[in-house]
């Protein structure tokens, strides 16, 4: 196996072997998150749990995330290892998968529906609060301690980008069709979940042998630091009190929570709005089939993150993305206008995709210059949590909001008069509500207005916060000021 690498990283060329072995990761990363995001329907539709306990139980694995995030930054800024700081935690992204696969073979007939919850809030909370966290935190701090010049950074994150998009938008489009031709059973969700679980945790290998990292000492010379002026194995305490002194990182913080809030929204939601207010979970599939004729755009990604900076094309796309949410606020019932405003809405993760990480790198960077604390993967860690808190927060909000609104009428009414799926039950029209469904009409009426409102109105409120914090965000002006003061250029390169 490889140890750390020994040589002048200002000599720093693109590695292909790199880019393969991150891209890998990255998308084991973002299978797994898809498929903790279909716990809440699994566990609703194919096991008929209540949508309210599964939704309580996913909460409780969040407060624990709140514990855990910290905690494992620290380990990880605190690693010595002959492979470096982050690179041996990769590995975590193993047992991540196995906690899954097994949340997905639940024993359904040996437990009672409390037993299940438990069960599956214990799994999601060791996938997620310990496992997941740490492969996230780790999988950061790895691409920076493995790549320092910021043009070969932005390069392999952009291809990071372009695996993980045609590889999850291959998967988003078949997902849904996928659950409706096995009509939600359980078997259906165990085979993908085995399948996925394969794939990535060989990704999660391959990183591991191609990936070495920087020695520490030649990453503080590289920064324009000495390792003097740089303080390692840091405290949580002493972290946090660094924080205080890095405004960008709670901005960035709070960018991430709100985004990835609309990104779950999107894909989980949207599977309910398909099935139940448009009418068809199989459409699902061509809407997100037209995120295809985004895969161009990655192509452009380095060139124009050179010329207008990653927060503000990031913005930009925040931007049109509000008016994707309106068109197809605007018009519920037409293919056209809902594929044209999903494509719209899910237009920023193209660049947050392929380099938000960059955004994080930075915030690192700002944070180096500002308090000589590296803490690496503490700083991830702020990140990790915000993501993960949205993606928990989410199934617990459309959780309340589907059982505010009466969802758990729809389903009840399936499940005990025989019904295959709801397409069945809908056909019948007012006379089926009327007959099989608790309140009638008005119920289904107020469950469909819950649906459109997670579907539609959340991201729409949450895009508008992130716009107005990213007209505020400016990082890469401040920062390319600190490394002229440390006798860098304006890059972040020795001149």
């Amino acid at each position: 196996m490889a140890e750390q690498i020994c040589m002048n990283v200002a000599d720093e060329k693109f590695s292909r072997k790199k880019a393969l072995g991150f891209s890998l990761v990255r998308l084991s990363n973002i299978l797994a998150g898809l498929m903790a995001g279909e716990i809440t329907y699994f566990a609703t539709n194919s096991l008929g749990l209540s949508v309210g306990a599964i939704s309580g139980g996913l909460a409780l694995k969040t407060a624990l995330d709140a514990l855990t995030d910290l905690i494992m930054g620290a380990v990880v800024d605190n690693t010595h290892t002959r492979f470096g700081k982050a690179r041996p935690w990769i590995l975590s992204g193993i047992p991540m998968w196995l906690m899954l696969i097994a949340i997905f073979m639940a024993p359904r007939a040996a437990m009672s529906d409390l037993a299940l919850v438990v069960y599956i809030t214990v799994l999601a909370t060791l996938q997620s609060a310990v496992f997941s966290t740490m492969i996230s935190i780790a999988y950061e701090t790895h691409i920076k301690r493995s790549i320092v010049k910021e043009e070969n950074r932005i390069k392999t994150l952009t291809i990071i980008g372009i695996v993980f998009a045609i590889g999850s938008l291959g998967l988003q489009i078949m997902l849904p069709a996928l659950i409706n031709v096995f009509n939600g059973a359980q078997a259906g969700f165990e085979i993908m979940a085995f399948v996925m679980g394969a794939v990535g945790i060989i990704g999660i290998l391959v990183c591991f042998y191609l990936c070495p990292e920087y020695s520490e000492q030649e990453l503080a010379e590289f920064s324009g630091l000495t390792q003097d002026e740089v303080k390692e194995n840091v405290s949580i305490g002493e972290f946090l009190k660094s924080v205080l002194k890095n405004k960008y990182l709670f901005m960035y913080t709070i960018i991430n929570f709100m985004y990835m809030m609309i990104l779950m929204s999107s894909f989980t939601v949207g599977q309910y709005y398909f099935q139940y207010v448009y009418g068809d979970l199989g459409t699902f599939s061509l809407v997100m089939a037209g995120s295809a004729v985004m895969l161009p755009i990655y192509i452009f990604i380095p060139k124009l993150c050179k010329k207008f900076g990653v927060t503000k094309l990031v913005m930009y796309t925040m931007i049109i993305a509000i008016l994707g949410v309106i068109i197809r606020m605007l018009f519920p019932h037409l293919l056209a206008a809902q594929i044209f405003g999903y494509l719209l809405v899910n237009l920023p993760n193209v660049f947050v995709a392929a380099v938000g990480s960059q955004i994080n790198y930075l915030c690192m960077e700002y944070g180096q210059y500002k308090t000589g604390v590296v803490a690496e993967g503490m700083y991830s860690a702020f990140v990790s949590f915000a993501q993960k808190m949205a993606q928990s927060l989410s199934a617990l909000f459309v959780g309340l909001v589907l059982a505010v609104s009466g969802f758990d009428y729809l389903t009840q009414a399936i499940s005990q008069n025989g019904f295959s799926d709801w397409g069945e039950l809908a056909a019948l029209g007012t006379a089926g509500y009327e007959q099989f469904i608790v309140g009638g009409e008005a119920t289904v009426n107020k469950a469909l207005c819950g649906i459109d409102f997670a579907y539609n109105w959340i991201p729409l409120i949450f895009l508008a916060i992130d716009v107005l914090i990213l007209a505020f965000f400016h990082l890469e002006r401040d920062l390319k000021v600190l490394r002229v003061e440390h006798g860098l250029n304006e890059d972040g390169e020795k001149m």
